[in-house]
């Protein structure tokens, strides 16, 4: 008797019964999991005798089939038989899919473990019903040949997946390993197919449901933030985003209105700096001139408690030490799990192999909304060598076509990616801007560049979730009009006069003024 809903992939359990906690059974576990929003269960017993299996599988099968949703059996296609089950997941050292199919049957569900794009080929056209695509990120639940390939990883080899599948019935897909309610959201925004922003059907999970105390509440929180990814998340509505429009009055409007709610409310936007030690003054008043409400905590063990009120993050990683990097991993693993906007300044970027590594590994582990960087340092994150650097500063003329940089590096990284220089891009993968206002007295001061990254924060904190792109725009044209207008003034000698004028100006920038001088030019 086969489950009686459809197979849904979205919040898909393995169990392990290494895992239970000393209160649970293992089908108590099961039975909690599932009323929290568990879709498919796969019984993993690598360890049981054939008997006592069996047993267990009849006892989880009888939860399953109660609530409806369908159970496989890992490897073993005896016990998958003995007790009927609705179909099996097998790896690369099982049985052959062939025989597995020819064994169960047309219509059970046979799930297959892939590693790599030719696993993948194969197992599409072997005739899998799903995928499961691993490892994402390291984990202590199976032994795996290969390296955690993380979500850039993952998303190649679901993206030949497509490729190969039947169009009216695509193959359908899950990643496992090191998925938790922490970094699920970063998981499914960053796994979506490049061209056709497909995301995966779901996610696996062992340990972040299996080791807690109350699965019911584990689960709850993993099928939340499934559905904010799948549902929420500015990626997962692109058809609805402003800056899509044709018409740029319409993206000038939008610009606008997020910058006056953000001048105008009543409830400033709380936004958390974990940045350089030479900036902390300058960005916390330049956060307060523009709108917002500075809070500079950098300690790991502040983090969860200061999380729920968080409206932005900003990681600025100019003056980087091993406790820095400690706190801006944990209060980046907050933010995700509260879905807080980040905005992520790779100051430096390929100043040091060390420096390169940690940027890359939080982009790995978290991702951001927002990457600001200069012409260097994205050419450092996106793996050009058109433009050099020395220290935090871009040498040369830049690249040759710059909005192209931007815009594939953004498509890559999922995320809005800002370039900063004597004209600034900026970009979300599909539609590309360039601002051209902004002095070059900017460039005088220590941190200018950094309080650009205040600037994105404070201002994208309120459509971050559905198109950031128009609050970076917003940031990044008010402080350059602030520059402007600090440079005209006649109290302005020079780079120390400018720097007071600067935050002054950020503080008096009006939306008339916004509107009126934002010089603004759609590229893409």
């Amino acid at each position: 008797m086969a489950a009686s809903k459809p197979m849904d992939l979205t919040l898909y359990l393995v169990t392990d019964s290494g895992m239970l906690s000393e209160s649970k059974t293992l089908v108590q576990t099961v039975d909690e999991a599932i009323q929290g929003g568990v879709t498919i269960v796969q019984l993993r017993e690598k360890t049981a005798d054939t008997g006592d299996f069996i047993t267990l599988a009849r006892k989880v099968l009888k939860v399953t089939r109660k609530a409806g949703v369908p159970l496989l059996i890992n490897d073993r296609i005896d016990v998958a038989l003995a007790v009927d089950a609705d179909g099996v997941h097998i790896g690369q050292d099982d049985m052959s899919l062939a025989d597995v199919r020819r064994i169960l049957g047309p219509d059970k569900i046979i799930g297959v473990s892939v590693q790599s794009s030719e696993e993948a080929e194969a197992a599409v056209r072997g005739g899998a019903t799903y995928l499961g695509i691993g490892t994402c990120y390291a984990t202590l639940t199976k032994q795996v040949k290969v390296q955690p390939q993380g979500p850039s990883g993952i998303r190649d080899i679901w993206e030949h997946a497509l490729k190969l599948s039947n169009p009216t019935h695509p193959i359908r897909a899950v990643t496992i390993g090191g998925i938790n309610a922490y970094n699920a959201v970063h998981v499914l925004d960053s796994t979506r197919t490049l061209n056709e922003n497909i995301p995966l059907d779901g996610l696996a999970v062992v340990s972040a449901i299996m080791a807690t105390e109350d699965p019911r509440l584990a689960a709850q929180k993993m099928r939340s933030q499934i559905r904010f990814a799948l549902e929420k998340s500015w990626l997962a509505r692109p058809h609805s985003n402003l800056v899509s429009t044709e018409e740029l009055q319409v993206v000038r409007r939008a610009v606008v209105d997020v910058f006056a709610q953000t001048k105008s409310a009543s409830l400033t936007p709380l936004v958390q700096h974990i940045t350089n030690l030479v900036v902390v003054n300058d960005c916390a008043n330049a956060c307060l001139a523009m709108g917002g409400s500075p809070i500079m905590v950098t300690e790991p063990e502040e983090q969860h408690d200061l999380a729920p009120v968080i409206s932005s993050l900003v990681i600025n990683v100019g003056t980087l030490g091993k406790q820095q990097v400690i706190g801006m991993r944990a209060a980046m693993r907050e933010a995700r799990l509260h879905n807080t906007p980040m905005i992520l300044d790779p100051v430096a970027a390929g100043a040091s192999k060390y420096r390169k590594q940690v940027i890359a590994e939080l982009l790995r582990d978290f991702g951001v909304h927002v990457i600001k960087g200069n012409a260097a340092e994205i050419a450092a994150l996106a793996g050009s060598e058109e433009v050099k650097s020395r220290g935090v500063d871009s040498l040369g003329r830049g690249f040759s076509d710059p909005s192209a940089v931007v815009t594939e590096y953004s498509r890559r990284q999922r995320c809005v990616v800002v370039m900063t220089g004597a004209v600034d891009y900026l970009s979300d993968g599909r539609s590309t801007f360039a601002i051209r206002n902004g002095h070059p007295l900017q460039a005088t001061i220590t941190g200018s560049g950094c309080m650009v990254g205040t600037a994105l924060a404070t201002y994208i904190h309120s459509i971050a979730h559905v198109d950031p792109l128009i609050g970076a725009i917003a940031g990044m044209a008010a402080i350059n009009l602030a520059a402007e207008h600090a440079a005209r003034r006649n109290d302005v000698k020079g780079p120390g006069t400018f720097r007071a004028a600067f935050i002054d100006e950020m503080y008096n920038l009006s939306s008339q003024q916004l509107q009126d001088e934002m010089i603004l030019e759609r590229l893409l």
